[in-house]
């Protein structure tokens, strides 16, 4: 019997220095609600652009927000 290795998502960090924090086995994003509507607007603009047959991506919630500072944290989303 053949058996497939699941992949799961992974999750890794980084400091404010952009120095590898490591992987994660979780992380917690603390926001606000209108903060939580910037990135489910973001993750569903990655799904709408993203025809599943070639999905590949490397996006930044900073790129797609328009409030985002330099003092604020990213979200990146990595399809490889």
């Amino acid at each position: 019997m053949l058996t497939q290795k699941v992949k799961y998502m992974e999750i890794v960090g980084y400091n404010k220095d952009e120095i590898f924090s490591g992987h994660l086995k979780e992380a917690t994003i603390t926001c606000s609600y209108e903060e939580l509507k910037e990135i489910a607007g973001f993750i569903n603009n990655i799904i709408e652009k993203q025809d599943g047959t070639d999905p590949k991506c490397c996006l930044h919630l900073r790129d797609y927000s328009k409030i985002w500072e330099k003092s604020s944290s990213d979200l990146i989303i990595l399809i490889p």
